[in-house]
């Protein structure tokens, strides 16, 4: 008030609280909330001043989580903690244990959390924060309440098993192989020969194959922290095969007879069997069956499988046999083996008709004459029929001459059958040879 001579007096809800100037709480708490005037007294004037209203309340309460739903990390991982104040006019302060954290390579604190990018044993403890205002320090909030975070020392690998442990499986057998890590918060991937199969604690296989035989293993991940399993051999085989055959004769089943099946898996095991007709199982285990050979049973598809007690429990199913097939090949095969025989008959009486109807070759001997010249013959190699009948008219002229010169030379003999000229028994003329008078 202006002057001189006041003293004022203060109220807090018509209450009276002191009689000072001034009105200081050095420690503000949620009981000084309230209406607060003064009265300015002078003599035995006074006056009262405006209310004023005064609101006290907590600070905001920050609140401590964790980015993950596990607590609990092996060394390498990545640990985010965050501390949350609906108001951007705070900052935060973090404490380990109650002693306060500062930055470093390895802790770092952007905007309201705290990020240790490769957790060690050495970051195990029990971590707290509270928020600093901005602009009306020193207020801060209270401490959160501590959460205790744990750091492995060493990092195990994922557990992998089967849950079926033999050493090798049967084809159409049913496998399933397992992943467990410590902890929470992991996914696991399968992995046959490095390629990728599907994410799933258990891989199952509830009808295996060849196909299937290979190294698995599991990877386990959670974040972007993996881990990976040791690997497991596993070994898939073929079953056994059934093996069926027919032991009745191919006549006996067309004529309406038994019709007798065996069935055989040839390993070494001792085997009862299971027989099938039309995908129907039938009664009996033995290794023959018999069916009569009705229009009905020809026609139906049979097959059969060993079975026993032991793994193996049971062989592969055999071929499937019906009888009609073969009574349809054999039909086939008479009707080809028919033509055939028709066409040998045919191909036979075709060569016979030939050979009668076609005429002999008729060959011309010539006559060969007795005289010839002995130059002639020096001369000629070979004489072939046709040259020889195509001599010349000239030629047969000489022929005549030495003729006539033959029949001279007879005259001139003796009458006592002795010639005149010539001491040896045969005479010569013109290089020809008379064999006359001998």
């Amino acid at each position: 008030m202006p002057g001189d001579g006041w003293t004022y007096d203060w109220y807090k809800d018509s209450k009276p609280l002191n009689r000072r100037p001034t009105y200081t709480i050095n420690s503000a708490s949620l009981s000084d909330t309230g209406v607060y005037h003064c009265t300015a007294k002078r003599g035995d004037f006074s006056v009262d001043s405006e209310t004023l209203q005064v609101q006290v309340q907590d600070p905001p309460h920050p609140k401590l989580s964790i980015e993950t739903e596990w607590k609990t990390f092996y060394p390498n991982e990545k640990v985010i903690l965050k501390c949350s104040i609906n108001s951007d006019e705070w900052a935060y302060e973090w404490f380990r244990n109650s002693a306060r954290l500062s930055g470093n390579k390895e802790i770092s604190f952007p905007g309201n959390t705290l990020s240790i990018s490769s957790a060690k044993e050495s970051h195990s403890g029990q971590y707290t924060c509270r928020g600093k205002h901005l602009k009306r320090t020193p207020l801060t909030t209270r401490t959160t309440g501590a959460l205790q975070i744990n750091i492995y020392v060493d990092t195990p690998k994922p557990h992998i098993r089967k849950d079926q442990w033999f050493d090798l499986f049967y084809t159409e057998e049913k496998f399933q192989l397992g992943c467990n890590m410590s902890g929470y918060g992991w996914n696991y991937d399968w992995y046959k020969d490095s390629e990728t199969l599907i994410t799933n604690p258990t891989f199952t296989i509830n009808s295996t194959s060849l196909s299937n035989t290979g190294v698995y293993h599991c990877k386990a991940k959670r974040g972007e922290f993996s881990v990976d399993s040791e690997t497991l051999q596993v070994q898939v085989q073929a079953r056994p095969s059934a093996v069926l055959s027919l032991e009745t004769e191919l006549s006996d089943i067309m004529s309406g007879n038994i019709l007798t099946l065996r069935c055989n898996v040839s390993d070494g095991r001792e085997w009862s069997y299971a027989w099938f007709e039309n995908e129907q199982k039938l009664n009996g285990s033995s290794d023959m069956f018999k069916v009569t050979a009705t229009e009905e049973t020809i026609k139906s598809v049979f097959k059969c499988k060993g079975i026993r007690t032991e793994r193996p429990l049971y062989s592969a199913l055999s071929e499937g046999f019906t009888a009609n097939n073969i009574i349809l090949k054999r039909k086939i095969l008479l009707a080809i083996s028919g033509c055939l025989v028709c066409f040998i008959v045919i191909l036979i009486i075709g060569c016979l008709v030939l050979r009668i109807s076609r005429k002999p070759e008729i060959k011309v001997t010539v006559p060969e004459d007795l005289f010839f010249s002995m130059a002639d013959s020096k001369n000629q190699i070979a004489s072939p029929l046709e040259e020889y009948m195509d001599n010349s008219p000239t030629e047969m002229e000489e022929c005549k001459e030495k003729e006539e010169l033959l029949t001279d030379r007879v005259s001139a003999v003796n009458l006592d059958g002795r010639i005149k000229d010539e001491d040896q028994p045969a005479a010569e003329a013109n290089g020809l040879t008379s064999f006359k008078g001998i």
